[in-house]
């Protein structure tokens, strides 16, 4: 199965989204949030682009790895 060969890189992927996740989490609990607000809107996003990442990684197979290695790159 091609997914298997990025099992290193969804790994990665999943702890990225949860910390992303976390830090956004963290950030609106602050007494001046809205001070942070850049960085929790960057935070759902890059937890967003990493699941995405993983889903494409899970579901590859030997016609699409080229596709989710660029996406991967643009993720990185």
């Amino acid at each position: 199965m091609s997914h298997e060969k990025f099992k290193t890189c969804i790994d990665a992927c999943n702890k990225c989204s949860a910390e992303c996740e976390h830090c956004a989490t963290v950030c609106s609990h602050e007494k001046d949030a809205q001070a942070l607000a850049k960085c929790i809107e960057l935070d759902r996003y890059c937890a967003d682009m990493c699941r995405t990442a993983v889903a494409f990684m899970s579901r590859s197979d030997e016609h699409t790895t080229n596709f989710v290695t660029k996406f991967c790159n643009l993720c990185a």
